[in-house]
């Protein structure tokens, strides 16, 4: 997943800036070198409990980790490729939808749609 990958990458930021080998890190959280590259290329996930004892051995809180692997804020309409118009016709014909299951329906599909293209950029048809 992108947030692994992006925990990864700090991790190895981190690390690096202070000087450690990925050995000397490893052996500080108790895990193999071998381990610990999967966790900076994001091959594994860290457990929240190994994540605070690497946090710990680079010196910083478990936060500025968690921050690296948050998820891209969306991007707010005003930014988007879409109209007006379009928001407006969407918003219209959702409003027409009088069954709250089908109303559930579609928003399950425009949630999935979002979290599977997080740039908003759709493919324009």
């Amino acid at each position: 997943m992108p947030s692994d990958s992006a925990l990864g990458r700090k991790v190895r930021e981190l690390r690096r800036s202070r000087g450690m080998t990925q050995k000397e890190l490893a052996s500080a959280v108790g895990v193999t070198g071998a381990q610990l590259h999967r966790y900076e290329t994001g091959a594994t996930r860290v457990a929240a409990s190994r994540m605070i004892a690497i946090a710990e051995a680079l010196g910083v809180r478990p936060d500025v980790l968690l921050e690296s692997a948050a998820p891209e804020p969306m991007p707010s309409i005003s930014t988007e490729a879409s109209t007006g118009e379009d928001l407006l016709e969407l918003i219209q014909l959702f409003s027409a939808i009088g069954d709250p299951k089908n109303r559930n329906a579609i928003l399950a599909v425009a949630r999935m749609m979002a979290s599977t293209n997080p740039t908003g950029g759709g493919n324009g048809g």
